[in-house]
């Protein structure tokens, strides 16, 4: 079933109509994510994001700062409340920062088989977007929910040390986010985002992500799209404090 889903997923992010007044960019996204597990049923979440723009590096576009707790039903199962925070530069002026203010809560779903791993989330977002005059902050806050559903897939190269120290596999993911609020009107469909990429581990509790993502997305006024080619490395820190060691893969 989730891959008749994938599949419809990646079907809509090239069905949609890109309007005339669609503007492009080039933004390159570095990441540190690192997810602990201390307990068999608690865990922590810490993401750190930065996001730069005009010519993949020329200018900051925004910072992303996220902490939160997990909660793991089982090993494949759990689910996280977390907050973050996004320092942004308004219509790419440095005059001022913009603040967004949001909590959100998801449940993850993680199974795998001989030939792949799949990840899959659901996100629901309480957006709170300092407002912008004249390119400067005004201390006002808009207030919406966002949902956001992603779907990953993972084919390690080697199948005979698929997840160990220097193997390499491929990435691919889909994320839709969806808009509601009474100051959502012309974007309830929000962005879609499709990722191309690989995976190389560098040890048992670090990982490598290189890849390119094609953004999609929809401005809260009538025919305003952007499309945005992103380039992305990210570092994936995981590690398990319990004193046994389980034999089931990695916890992300």
């Amino acid at each position: 079933m989730r891959y008749l889903f994938f599949l419809c997923l990646f079907i809509f992010s090239f069905s949609l109509k890109i309007s005339a007044q669609t503007s492009h960019a080039q933004e390159s996204w570095w990441d540190y994510l690192n997810q602990n597990r201390y307990s068999e049923k608690w865990g922590s979440w810490l993401d750190v994001q930065l996001k730069l723009i005009d010519g993949y590096t020329h200018d900051k576009n925004a910072g992303e700062y996220t902490a939160g707790g997990s909660y793991f039903a089982n090993d494949h199962f759990k689910y996280t409340a977390a907050f973050t925070y996004v320092d942004a530069y308004p219509n790419a002026s440095h005059l001022n920062h913009t603040a967004e203010l949001r909590p959100w809560a998801m449940i993850q779903l993680n199974t795998s088989n001989h030939y792949s791993k799949w990840i899959q989330w659901l996100r629901v977002e309480d957006r709170f977007k300092e407002n912008v005059q004249n390119k400067l902050a005004t201390g006002s806050y808009d207030q919406s929910t966002r949902v956001r559903y992603y779907l990953l897939a993972q084919f390690p190269f080697n199948m005979k040390h698929k997840y160990e120290k220097g193997s390499l596999s491929f990435v691919t993911s889909e994320e839709l986010y969806l808009n509601f609020g009474k100051n959502i009107v012309y974007n309830t469909f929000d962005q879609n985002r499709f990722f191309l990429g690989f995976y190389y581990y560098m040890n048992k509790t670090n990982i490598l992500q290189l890849g390119y993502t094609n953004l999609y997305q929809k401005y809260n006024a009538p025919d305003k799209y952007l499309k945005s080619d992103v380039l992305r490395v990210s570092v994936f820190n995981t590690i398990d404090f319990r004193k046994k060691q389980p034999t089931k893969e990695h916890i992300q």
